[in-house]
C-alpha cells in the first residue's frame, strides 16, 4: 500500500489530518478537513518507534528525514527513536550541535513530537557485567541526549537495581523512566509491585511502558504459511484448527477431529500450537489500575491482516484500545512492528505494516 492508497482509505484520509504542533504548518491544504474532524473525548495518541522501519533504514536507504516526513503523512507525529539509531554524522554519543539543529528543523518542517528516546544499558560488550553505578553513568548520558532532543520518556528495560540508583538522575534531567513489560509478563506480580511502589513515590521519574505484545492471542498467519510452504501442514487442517480456536471449540474436540482428517504429523502438533498462541495473553481490564503510572506505550505489531480489513492478524487492539480511551491513558501508543524478526529471509514490507497499523488505530480512536 503506497502513499496515495493509504490516504485513499477512510481512515487514512482522516488521519493525515489529525494534528500535533506544527503540523498544519507542514500540510496547509489539510487545514479544511482537519476543520471537520471532532476532537476526542480521550488523550490517547498515535506514534511510532522508529524501530519499526530498521531494515527500510539499514538496507534500502531510508533516511531519519525519511522516517519522518512518512509518519507526518500518516498523522502517528509521536516520535519515539533509539539512541543506537543516531546516524554517525550525530557523533553518538556526544551528540553534535549540528544534528541537534537538524532534528529541531525537521520536527518543525514535518510536525513530529519527540516523544521517547529507547535507551539500554551495555552490560553485554564485555566480559564483565557494567557495575551500578556505570550502568547510571551510561543511562544519564541518554537522558541528556533525550533532553536535546526534546525527549520526556525513555523506554527501558535495565534491572530494577539499576533504575532504583538512577531515579536522582531521572529527576535532575525531567525525564519519566518507562519499565516495558513485555510478553510473556504479566500485569500482576512482585514486579509490577515494586515498580509500582516506586512510581507511587517518584510519579515523574518511573512507570510502565506497556508492548501489546502481552495482548497476543492469536498465531501468526505467516507462520502458518511457511509451515504449509514447507510440506508441514496441510492448509484445510490448518485453518479448521485456527477457526476452531477463534470459535472457543475446545482443544480435546479439535484433536479428535483433526485425527479423522487424514493429517500429518504437523497437523497434529499444530493443534497444540494455536491452542498456546493466547497462553501469555493478559486481560486488558488489568491495565486499569495500572495506566495513571504509564505515559508511553509501545503498539506492537507482528503482521496486519491482507487487504482492506485492517486488523491486527495476532493481537486483541479492539478489546485493549477501549480500556486506554475510556481509562485516562494521556500518552502515545508507537507502532513498534516487528515482523521482519520471524527466524527466516523473507522481505517484509514494514512501511506498509505500519501504514496499515494506523489505519486501524485511527479507526479505534478516531483520531
Amino acid at each position: 500500500m503506497n502513499r496515495k492508497q493509504f490516504i485513499s482509505t477512510v481512515a487514512g484520509a482522516t488521519a493525515t489530518t489529525v494534528v500535533g504542533a506544527g503540523a498544519l504548518a507542514a500540510n496547509p491544504a489539510s487545514s479544511e478537513l482537519s476543520a471537520k474532524t471532532t476532537a476526542p473525548n480521550h488523550k490517547v495518541k498515535r506514534g511510532v518507534a522508529l524501530y519499526s522501519y530498521q531494515r527500510a533504514m539499514m538496507e534500502k536507504g531510508m533516511t531519519l528525514r525519511d522516517c519522518l516526513e512518512e509518519m507526518s503523512d500518516i498523522g502517528a507525529y509521536g516520535v519515539e527513536y533509539m539512541t543506537h539509531s543516531l546516524p554517525g554524522e550525530a557523533g553518538y554519543p556526544n551528540v553534535t550541535n549540528k544534528f541537534v539543529d537538524e532534528w529541531w528543523e525537521m520536527m518543525d518542517e514535518f510536525g513530529t513530537v519527540p516523544y521517547c528516546l529507547t535507551g539500554f544499558v551495555e552490560s553485554c560488550r564485555r566480559k564483565q557485567y557494567m557495575t551500578v553505578e556505570e550502568n547510571v553513568a551510561f543511562l544519564e548520558r541518554d537522558f541528556i541526549i533525550a533532553k536535546q532532543l526534546g525527549m520526556k520518556v525513555a523506554r527501558l528495560g535495565p534491572p530494577l537495581w539499576v533504575i532504583e540508583k538512577a531515579i536522582p538522575v531521572a529527576e535532575k534531567h525531567g525525564i519519566h523512566m518507562a519499565m516495558e513489560i513485555h510478553s510473556p509478563m504479566k500485569l500482576y506480580g512482585e514486579y509490577i509491585d515494586y515498580v509500582v511502589k516506586l512510581a507511587e513515590k517518584f510519579p515523574h521519574a518511573i512507570g510502565f511502558n506497556f508492548d501489546m505484545g502481552i495482548f497476543q492471542k492469536y498465531p501468526r498467519p505467516l507462520t502458518r504459511e511457511l509451515q504449509i510452504k514447507a510440506g508441514n501442514l496441510t492448509r484445510d487442517i490448518a485453518l479448521y484448527i485456527e477457526d476452531s480456536y477463534r470459535k472457543g471449540i475446545a482443544q480435546a474436540e479439535v484433536e479428535n477431529r483433526v485425527k479423522g482428517m487424514k493429517p500429518q504429523p504437523g497437523d497434529t502438533a499444530y493443534v497444540a500450537s494455536v491452542y498456546r498462541a493466547g497462553a501469555n495473553c493478559n486481560d486488558p481490564k488489568d491495565l486499569i489500575p495500572l495506566l495513571k503510572y504509564s505515559k508511553h506505550m509501545h503498539g506492537k505489531c507482528h503482521e496486519m491482516t491482507k487487504g482492506d480489513e485492517f486488523r491486527d492478524a495476532t493481537l486483541i487492539y479492539d478489546e485493549v484500545i477501549p480500556v486506554l480511551m475510556q481509562h485516562g491513558f494521556d500518552g502515545y501508543i508507537c507502532t513498534e512492528f516487528e515482523g521482519q524478526r520471524i527466524g527466516t529471509i523473507y522481505d517484509v514490507d514494514e512501511v506498509d505494516e505500519v501504514r496499515r497499523q494506523h489505519v486501524m488505530l485511527k479507526r479505534i480512536l478516531g483520531v
